[in-house]
This record gives structure tokens, C-alpha cells and sequence, in this order.
């Protein structure tokens, strides 16, 4: 990734001592390119995660154990990847704010090497078990066979982080719309807060706020945009699931009354 910002810069010459000359221009305009080229990929990254996370499910429900695992270890290669994207996007960022950088290649590879450094020294509870993409997984998994109860620890005692930070707890999962107060349909969640919406809804919402409202969720501040926005698939999987056992239960409890 390095190298990629070494061609972007190669030609960008000396940059003036005050303000932005044609060079640093030039330079930023290059590095805003690669920005959105590193959200394109991220966003792929969590689609994939999803597929990840849909693939996981069906296995542990034909009890694949052997499978899940790895595809347990492939979501791990994501989130590695997921945490280089997001070094490279501080960095770039960084560069593009304001501020002389009297040698901009040399501040990122610099940065660069500190971070990658750093990171693999940590050990597999350290780089995952505070990630909330990797919690999210595990817990869909855990959910197959155990609905409702809390989750163990996701390492074995000693890893670092407390047994608090590591467990996930039981808590029900959220399948309702936040505008219409209605199921999920074709539900779509937002990459800055997390909260879920059925997709017309937050589009004809957005649409009314001219692209770009605070975050409709219940007590949410954050704002959004309908880049912001990711299909959830596994979410449409739960609340189909979760609406199939309601019936099944209503179902249960006519057929009761009528014995």
C-alpha cells in the first residue's frame, strides 16, 4: 500500500513554504483519490463479511464445526486487511489536512511501519475480541443453537482484555423499524451507528431530508447518508427467522386453546 502512495507522489515537486502551490494541489487531489478508492474497498470488505457471517450460519446449523472454523479464520484475514484500510485512510487523511509536509512519503511509510509493527505483536484476543465485526459474527453463530443465552468468552482466561470485554451477552437483537415501527423489510444498516432500517423507509427519509439527516435511530446523533448505508443480509436472514418463529408459536398457542 505504501508503494501505491509512492506512485501517487512521485511527480508532485518541491511544494512552496506557504500555501498550497500547483504541485500540493496536484498531490492532494491524488491522495483524495486514493481516500475513496480505500472506502470502495472497505465497503467491499464488509460485504464480505456478511457473506462470512451468512456462510458460518448455515454450517453450524448442519453442525460443519471444522467448516465454521474456517471460515472463522477467513473472516480473520478481513478484519486484518479491514485494519490496514483503515491505517492507510488515517495516514492519507492526515496528509490531506492542513499543515506543511515537508516529505509526505516518507510521514506515511514512517506511520505505516509503526502501526503494521505494533499490530503484530498483538495476540488473536487483542486484534478481535474487542471488534464489533468479529463480536457480531460470533454472536450469529452462537445464536443457531443458543438463543437468547449469553455468550462465553470469546478467548481463554489469560488472553489479554477482561472476561466483561469478551462476552457477549444475550440481548435481543432488534427487528423492527425505527421509522415505520414496523418488521424489517429488505433492511439496510448504517456503517456509522450501527442502527437498521427497512431500506424504502430510510430512503424516502433521506429523500425528504435532501440526503442527509441526523440518524433516525432512537437516540442516535450521528449523521447519515445513503453512502452510509450497507444491505444487511444476515439481518433479513434473523428477521425472517425470528418472524417464522412468532407464527410458530401463535400457531402453538391456537392449536392449545382449541384443545
Amino acid at each position: 500500500m505504501s508503494q501505491r502512495f509512492g506512485r501517487s507522489q512521485a511527480d508532485r515537486g518541491e511544494a512552496g513554504s506557504s500555501g498550497l502551490d500547483g504541485a500540493q494541489i496536484q498531490l492532494h487531489g491524488r491522495l483524495n483519490s486514493i481516500l475513496n478508492d480505500v472506502d470502495g474497498v472497505k465497503d467491499a470488505i464488509t460485504l464480505a463479511i456478511n457473506a462470512c457471517t451468512m456462510t458460518a450460519i448455515d454450517l453450524e446449523e448442519f453442525g460443519e464445526t471444522t467448516s465454521v472454523s474456517e471460515v472463522d479464520q477467513s473472516l480473520r484475514q478481513l478484519l486484518d486487511a479491514q485494519h490496514q484500510l483503515e491505517l492507510e485512510q488515517k495516514l492519507l487523511t492526515k496528509l490531506c489536512s492542513g499543515g506543511e509536509h515537508k516529505d509526505p512519503e516518507a510521514e506515511y511509510i514512517k506511520g505505516w511501519e509503526k502501526d503494521t509493527k505494533k499490530y503484530a505483536t498483538l495476540n488473536e484476543a487483542e486484534k478481535y475480541g474487542s471488534n464489533e465485526d468479529y463480536r457480531k459474527f460470533r454472536q450469529n453463530i452462537w445464536e443457531v443453537k443458543h438463543d437468547g443465552q449469553t455468550m462465553p468468552p470469546l478467548f481463554g482466561a489469560g488472553d489479554e482484555g477482561s472476561d466483561e470485554e469478551l462476552t457477549i451477552a444475550g440481548a435481543k437483537s432488534t427487528f423492527k423499524c425505527p421509522i415505520t415501527t414496523s418488521w424489517l423489510v429488505d433492511p439496510v444498516t448504517s456503517k456509522i451507528c450501527n442502527h437498521s432500517f427497512s431500506k424504502q423507509a430510510i430512503t424516502d427519509y433521506l429523500r425528504a431530508k435532501h440526503g442527509e439527516c441526523t440518524c433516525p435511530g432512537g437516540g442516535c446523533s450521528r449523521r447519515l447518508k445513503m453512502s452510509d448505508l450497507y444491505p444487511d443480509k444476515v439481518l433479513e436472514r434473523k428477521t425472517a427467522l425470528h418472524l417464522r418463529k412468532l407464527e410458530a408459536e401463535e400457531s402453538s398457542a391456537r392449536y392449545t386453546v382449541v384443545q
